[in-house]
């Protein structure tokens, strides 16, 4: 727990730091809302029937919009699927920059350092996103697989109750082992940073040695963050059902809300690096494996009496 209160106090130091970041994912945002928004204001034919969705989601209004202009809205739909794929690619480039600078917590926040961080471990942060990736697809989507055959199988035998929790199970199992994967990551990116390691295989093996020795303090850290976040929306939500959009006062103030909560879930995002840095200092490092190197074959004996003329040197 001191790593997380000594990470958290110098992420409120960092406050430029994340604002950098917020300002980023914002602007990214705005690249699509904008758009978005005037598409909405020519299709909606100044239909009132939007004024229903300000106090809650409705079907009938969502789906006659979109048989009517989903041929318009697709596009947009598509630019912001490769938006997700930039916001995953901006958090794996902004990792470097961001344990270079909780490895130097006495020196003043600068952009400079921050984006040299940034470009400096993209290409094996990269690598290990990919192995990553990799081991969540291959170990979370092992329970998948498992629980759709045994819900086949048992189909007959369980009330529709039954499968529900048969696939609960599963599902959970697949979360455990989803979110280990993403911990054991993040515990690589250090390990990677601190040893200026370069196979990302590697890098992920020693840090998976390493959580699993020591999962209270680092996988249990982990699901501490999960939870925070989850909290979090769920004081917005909270928030959203209290608060009724009638006009463009509340607008006004759901909007500050929901920017809160993502300035929040960046400040979570940094925090929780910060804290895998610290811990990673303190933990008991695993032992390398040590392999033994090759021995040379032992040269022939030549008998003494053996006349050298006989000996095929070849």
């Amino acid at each position: 727990m001191n790593s997380l209160c000594t990470s958290f106090g110098q992420t409120m130091q960092s406050f430029r730091l994340l604002w950098l970041i917020y300002g980023i994912t914002l602007v990214l945002g705005l690249l699509v809302a904008f758009p978005f928004y005037n598409t909405l204001k020519v299709e909606d034919q100044n239909s009132l029937a939007f004024l229903n969705l300000l106090k809650g989601f409705d079907y009938t209004v969502y789906s006659d919009f979109m048989n009517r202009s989903g041929r318009v809205i697709s596009p947009l739909m598509s630019v912001g699927r490769w938006l997700g794929i930039v916001y995953v690619f901006l958090s794996v480039f902004f990792a470097g920059g961001i344990l270079l600078r909780f490895s130097q917590p006495n020196t003043p926040f600068s952009s400079g350092m921050f984006w040299q961080g940034c470009a400096h471990y993209t290409g094996r942060f990269l690598r290990l996103f990919g192995v990553t990736l990799l081991f969540v697809v291959v170990g979370g989507g092992l329970w998948l697989v498992i629980g759709s055959l045994v819900s086949i199988a048992v189909n007959d035998s369980f009330t529709e109750r039954g499968l529900f929790w048969i696939g609960a199970g599963f599902f959970s199992l697949f979360a455990v082992t989803a979110t280990l994967m993403l911990c054991i990551g993040d515990y690589a990116k250090v390990l990677m940073f601190r040893e200026d390691e370069h196979n990302a295989f590697r890098a992920f093996g020693h840090a998976g040695r390493l959580v699993m020795r020591n999962p209270a303090r680092t996988y249990g850290l982990y699901w501490l963050m999960i939870l925070l976040g989850t909290a979090l929306f769920g004081i917005y939500y909270l928030l959203d059902e209290a608060i009724l959009m009638s006009g463009w006062l509340t607008i006004g103030v759901m909007f500050l809300i929901q920017q809160t909560l993502i300035f929040a879930r960046v400040g979570l995002k940094v925090w929780w690096l910060g804290t895998a840095y610290g811990s990673y200092q303190f933990l008991p490092k695993p032992a390398p494996v040590l392999r033994q190197a090759p021995q040379p074959e032992p040269l022939a004996e030549i008998d003494p009496e053996t006349p050298l003329s006989t000996i095929d040197p070849y």
